[in-house]
């Protein structure tokens, strides 16, 4: 019977197979026909008698040589893709596989790549050569006449090294045929929109499933997938214990309190990685979750308030941040319907309808709440939100300033502050004023602007928020902020913290961050205060201890932070 799945084979690494798990996830939630995926795992290939060199100590992965097998895999016929494990499908592809052309042996992305580092993610050398990356995508045309050379014997001949394969020195280069480097993004290398959008990401540098690169750019589409994939792993794991007990029921079905179900996720998430070495979530870990929803009884600490106006896309049954501090403080996952009568402090993400709704009711009645939303420093050229803040009973940190080691500061450095004429009005959201009880950002902004034509003659421009992807590329703060800038006014926008970052004083008129350090009314737009480096320092040193990954909420140390700060 003729099988007419495409055939992916993926490179599979003992250190990074969690990193498989969610390549594989990506590849099959994205694809509009059937795939055959296949890991290269090399314990298999050795014993099914495939792949005999000897350990290579130059070799960066298990699958350094293996790749160069699929023809072989595939009896040298008809096509199919290598990819390595450290990528992540945004495309479907199908549409990868429309492209092969019958002329060439191989198609791949063909980069002009050269590391920024001299190790890999895990501390492996990294290798210089021509055509770096392009073997780690690879469209085999498994019949071409030119890739019969490429037995599993050339493949372990020891005397063919890794540049002869990942050089494909074995066809001519007329038999290479290219492939949009868009299939095979070089996270940290290619930048939108200048060199167009990924199609497959490629976490060449380190991926999110190492500690040091949790929130490199585009990590969250990296958990997305490993989410979907550890809820699937529930799901089958809990098929599998209904039919061993005779019950056929599903998960929702077990007859589970709320209390047990949320120490049972936990330990799933650390099933896929025992020893915490990758996914960071170590048995310790979920066991310490464990400990603290027992010793605390059926009594959470928080109930999460789930905000639906977000754009969610449809793979969270919901909002994953949320999921992750609740998971590290023993919280549950609830709604305000549900929560508005109960008197457990509330915890919510961002300043849709069911958010306002919430923290107006908690400002009211004096109950507590727990705010997350974008990180105040370290998201500025990431597509992804890595660092997310978390304030108790306000949406931002408002002081007063605690002294704070200098190690979470990231690539943070003073910026002397320059002088300019131009005043940059940046005027809140709709939503953020409808929260205050505030004017709409319209009047405001001309209330503003019609104040200070009194009291000053600077030009004034307003600047309107760009979409975030405008924002990390050609419509930067950075480069507003370096057009004959005087100062920034805002309400209670993150911008007045850019500024003072960037070297421009900034007036904050609402509850912001900023005004720890800056000006807090109109009339002072000719008097500014500048913070010195010392001022500066202790605020962004402060802030840092206000901002947490996601690890952190899972692991409770954002629980133990915030609760400190108050």
């Amino acid at each position: 019977m003729k099988d007419d799945k495409l055939k992916i084979y993926v490179g599979w690494d003992s250190r990074e197979d969690i990193a498989y798990t969610a390549c594989n996830q990506s590849i099959i939630d994205t694809a509009s026909v059937d795939v055959d995926i296949i890991p290269l795992k090399q314990k298999t290939l050795r014993n099914d008698e495939l792949y005999w060199r000897e350990k290579d100590k130059l070799a960066s992965t298990e699958f350094t040589f293996t790749r160069f097998l699929v023809p072989e895999l595939q009896e040298f016929k008809g096509w199919a893709l290598f990819i390595d494990c450290d990528f992540i499908a945004l495309e479907d592809v199908k549409k990868l596989f429309d492209q092969k052309d019958d002329k060439y042996a191989v198609m791949c992305a063909q980069h002009d790549y050269t590391p920024k580092e001299g190790t890999k993610m895990d501390g492996k050398q990294q290798h210089l050569y021509p055509r770096k990356n392009w073997s780690s995508m690879m469209l085999f045309n498994c019949g071409h006449p030119s890739n019969e050379k490429l037995t599993k014997d050339l493949v372990n001949d020891p005397d063919i090294d890794g540049k002869y394969l990942h050089r494909f020195s074995w066809l001519d280069d007329s038999e290479v045929g290219e492939i949009s480097h868009e299939w095979n993004w070089l996270v940290g290398w290619y930048k939108e929109p200048e060199d167009g959008s990924p199609k497959f990401l490629h976490y060449t540098e380190g991926g999110p499933w190492f500690e040091e690169y949790a929130n490199c750019e585009y990590a969250n589409e990296y958990y997305k997938y490993e989410r979907r994939h550890l809820i699937n792993e529930v799901g089958h794991a809990t098929r599998k214990l209904n039919v061993e007990r005779g019950a056929p029921k599903t998960v929702d079905g077990l007859s589970l309190t709320e209390n047990l179900l949320e120490p049972l996720q936990a330990i799933t998430y650390a099933s896929v990685d025992p020893n915490g070495t990758y996914h960071g979530y170590s048995q310790e870990d979920a066991m310490q979750i464990v400990q603290n929803k027992f010793q605390s009884g059926k009594t959470n600490k928080v109930a999460a308030i789930f905000n639906d106006e977000l754009n969610y896309r449809r793979d969270y049954v919901y909002d994953e941040y949320l999921e992750a501090f609740s998971l590290g403080c023993n919280g549950r996952l609830s709604n305000f319907e549900e929560e508005q009568s109960s008197n457990i402090p509330l915890l919510m993400r961002g300043v849709g309808k069911n958010t306002r709704e919430a923290v107006q009711h908690c400002w009211k009645t004096g109950r507590q709440f727990y705010y997350i939303d974008t990180g105040y420093f370290g998201n500025e050229k990431s597509k992804s939100k890595g660092w997310h803040r978390i304030t108790k009973n306000n949406l931002q940190n408002l002081g007063p300033i605690i002294e704070r080691p200098h190690d979470r500061l990231l690539n943070w450095k003073y910026r002397k502050f320059k002088p300019g004429r131009k005043i940059l009005v940046c005027p809140p959201s709709q939503k953020v004023m409808m929260l205050f009880n505030q004017l709409d950002p319209e009047t405001w902004t001309n209330q503003v602007v019609a104040y200070l034509k009194e009291i000053t003659d600077r030009p004034i421009e307003v600047r309107l928020k760009p979409n975030r992807t405008a924002r990390i590329s050609n419509n930067s703060m950075e480069a507003a902020l370096q057009n004959d800038v005087h100062c920034l006014i805002t309400y209670n926008s993150i911008a007045a913290l850019e500024a003072l970052n960037f070297g421009k004083p900034a007036i904050a008129l609402g509850p912001n961050c900023a005004s720890m350090v800056c000006n807090t009314q109109l009339d002072d737009v000719d008097k500014l205060h500048i913070p010195n480096k010392d001022e500066m320092l202790a605020l962004m040193s402060h802030l840092s201890y206000a901002q947490f990954n996601r690890q952190e909420m899972m692991n409770g140390y954002a629980w133990d932070i915030v609760n400190e700060n108050s």
